[in-house]
């Protein structure tokens, strides 16, 4: 009796999937059946994998994202059928934590994720498109490209030598270069594609946001304009997050998101509040209340996000003054 309990159990569970993945390999777990796969990162690997998961019918597949290693996995599984939840390894690694789970192995963590899918029930979204993946990593070689020239460019104003000067400038000048080129392709690459072209035309008709902001939002924001505005705050990092305790109430603050995002919207706040004379107005708005300069910012930060997400979701441009639906 008590194993047919069981086994009426484990059918009651829903099945869910985890799926780490690494450059050579990609190891599987199935719960509630405790089930496990290791195949080569290859695509009969991935054919393979895919046969063994269609047995168990899991309602969620959660995959750990990884630089590039998961995409083909993911548009595979997307493609028959399966649902997918690529997960943010952060948010993983504190439920194993709050799982008593301090080991780390490939095996453990795609059990790890298998109940983080079960448990969490991430969102399942389809894989982003191929265009979309190769933009989003020339934005990111471009971030780190100016993060370099930034790094160079203070070595530059604290050396002695001439020589070493010379050097630096040499340096800076190939990276300012290198930047001009991504930039000039990432645009090439918009204007070619009608979706991402007609994105980039209502997001840089917004004063403040300009070209290099408009890029990074087409290509580390897809999102934007089909999500609430608390959930694209919250994941871009610029949702004020409560710190209360008690009788205490702490002072909110921004955390998390993605910080590419937060940062080009942060620069895009200080043009807006010179340009955009509605961001001006809420600017000035705030810092009568004797609001820190740089907290202002991010508000207008946030305020500029909230704004290009109702224009997306409209598929309308910005005007001086707003509809009189809106």
């Amino acid at each position: 009796m008590q194993g047919k309990e069981a086994s009426e159990q484990e059918t009651r569970q829903k099945c869910t999937a985890g799926i780490d993945v690494s450059k050579a390999r990609l190891d599987a777990h199935v719960v509630p059946q405790n089930q496990t796969l290791q195949v080569p990162n290859t695509l009969e690997g991935i054919g393979r994998l895919k046969r063994w998961l269609m047995q168990f019918k899991p309602e969620l597949i959660a995959v750990e994202a990884t630089s590039k290693w998961h995409r083909q996995l993911c548009r595979s599984l997307h493609a028959s059928g399966l649902a997918i939840a690529i997960t943010d390894p952060f948010r993983v690694r504190h439920f194993a934590l709050a799982h008593g789970i301090l080991d780390k192995t490939d095996k453990l963590d795609a059990r790890v994720l298998a109940l983080f899918a079960q448990v969490m029930a991430p969102s399942a979204r389809p894989p982003a498109p191929e265009k979309l993946e190769e933009l989003k990593e020339m934005v990111t070689a471009r971030d780190s490209a100016v993060a370099e020239q930034t790094s160079l460019q203070n070595q530059f104003a604290a050396a002695q030598s001439a020589f070493l000067k010379r050097q630096l400038k040499r340096r800076i000048a190939f990276l300012a270069a290198n930047i001009k080129a991504i930039e000039r392709e990432c645009l090439n690459r918009i204007h070619k594609d009608e979706a991402m072209a007609a994105r980039f035309a209502i997001l840089t008709s917004v004063p403040g946001i300009g070209t290099i902001t408009a890029i990074t939002l087409i290509a580390q924001l897809s999102e934007l304009g089909t999500l609430t505005h608390k959930q694209i705050a919250k994941l871009a990092g610029l949702a004020p997050l409560a710190d209360d305790s008690g009788d205490r109430e702490g002072t909110r603050h921004i955390r998390g998101g993605r910080p590419i995002v937060r940062r080009m919207l942060y620069f895009a706040a200080i043009t807006a509040v010179r340009h955009n004379f509605a961001m001006k107005a809420f600017y000035e708005r705030l810092t009568t209340k004797n609001k820190s300069a740089k907290l202002v910012l991010v508000a207008v930060a946030r305020k500029l996000l909230l704004l290009a997400n109702t224009l997306l979701a409209e598929n309308r441009s910005w005007q001086p003054a707003a509809p009189n639906h809106a």
